[in-house]
């Protein structure tokens, strides 16, 4: 495959992007699948240099020089909601020939082709950056299945194949992450021609990930506005206006809405513009896992956030108020380093 084919692949991948609708991400266990384009780097397959005698002439071959070329890849796996991920790669790239070394001289082929399947089984950890970003770090033992084709010959060589794998990954939703890889990967144990081969080299990949609907933490029911009565006024005294209060709640260590916290602050929001209330205070919480420092910028993104959603629905940023109170106002009493779904919060009251 020619790099304007792998130029066609990766714009088409990076094209699909768009159409997917930002959601929230979730980074805890589910299925999924992953598809992946990209460069494969030209490695040159390093040859032991076991003589050849043609004519009387002894021949000496170093190395096969390659072409860089297209690599792709499917995975299935299965992410564990500890930021573990194990699964099964099968990738595939067909670099040409463009020479080899023999007594320490380059000889041009024309004709030459390397088909080279992997298959491997990988472990990767996703070290958290952000709330969407994460650093991949891991690896994968498995296969390399070669087929060096010359014109007359057609050789298979198969051996053991292992990669190392980092990069960077975008948590695009709840179904999709979409990551640029960097593997280096290496197949040993190769025979070509009567000589051990080493091969392999360095992948630049675009990948997409789609999950079957990532499970995460049971998250308590959403309240619809509570409007506590208020007390009673003293006589000939106006009552004074109720306080209407809304609660979003978060996935764990997260500050982005989910889909029933974005509907929460449009409730919210169309009560505020139809009935008069002009002024709200948003109060961000944590729950009590981590340090406080990390907490009370946590809950203090949390508030933020509903505020920045409820000004994208209309409402006016000057009479909007945040504050993060970190752990310290449980919804639910809890001791240290306790995840508990209804303290991860941010608390809407609206007022006249």
């Amino acid at each position: 495959m020619t790099l304007r084919s792998l130029a066609l692949t990766s714009a088409a991948l990076c094209a699909a992007i768009p159409v997917l609708v930002p959601a929230n991400a979730a980074d805890d266990r589910g299925w999924y699948v992953g598809l992946g384009s990209g460069l494969n780097l030209a490695s040159n397959l390093r040859l032991t240099e076991n003589p050849v005698v043609i004519g009387g002439t002894v021949y000496r071959p170093s190395s096969i020089e390659r072409d860089d070329a297209w690599r792709g890849s499917l995975a299935v796996g299965y992410a564990w909601g500890n930021n573990l991920r194990l699964e099964a790669e099968f990738g595939y790239s067909d670099p040409a020939i463009r020479g080899v070394i023999v007594n320490g001289t380059h000889v041009p082929v024309s004709g030459a082709d390397l088909s080279e399947i992997t298959l491997f089984g990988n472990a990767i950890y996703d070290l958290p950056i952000t709330d969407r970003l994460s650093l991949p770090l891991g690896g994968g033992l498995g296969l390399g299945l070669t087929r060096l084709e010359t014109g007359a010959d057609k050789i298979t060589a198969n051996g053991f194949a292992f990669q190392a794998i980092t990069g960077l990954t975008y948590h695009w939703n709840e179904h999709v992450d979409f990551a640029f890889d960097y593997r280096y990967v290496q197949i040993t144990g190769l025979d070509y021609y009567g000589s051990r081969s080493d091969g392999g080299g360095h992948n630049l990949m675009l990948s997409l990930r789609w999950f079957f609907g990532r499970r995460t933490e049971a998250a308590p029911a959403i309240p619809q506005a509570v409007s506590p009565q208020p007390a009673p006024p003293p006589a000939l005294a106006p009552a004074p206006p109720p306080i209407k209060t809304y609660i979003v709640f978060f996935d764990f260590n997260k500050s982005y809405l989910t889909d029933a916290a974005q509907s929460v602050v449009a409730e919210a929001v169309r009560v505020a513009r139809t009935s008069g209330m002009v002024k709200v205070q948003i109060a961000g919480h944590t729950d009590t896992v981590g340090p406080d420092d990390y907490n009370m910028k946590l809950s203090l993104a949390r508030a933020i956030a509903v505020k920045d959603e409820m000004i994208q629905l209309g409402m006016d940023g000057i009479s909007v108020g945040i504050e993060g109170k970190g752990y310290h106002e449980p919804l639910v009493a809890t001791g240290p380093n306790i995840r508990e779904p209804q303290n991860r919060r941010a608390v809407i009251d609206l007022g006249s």
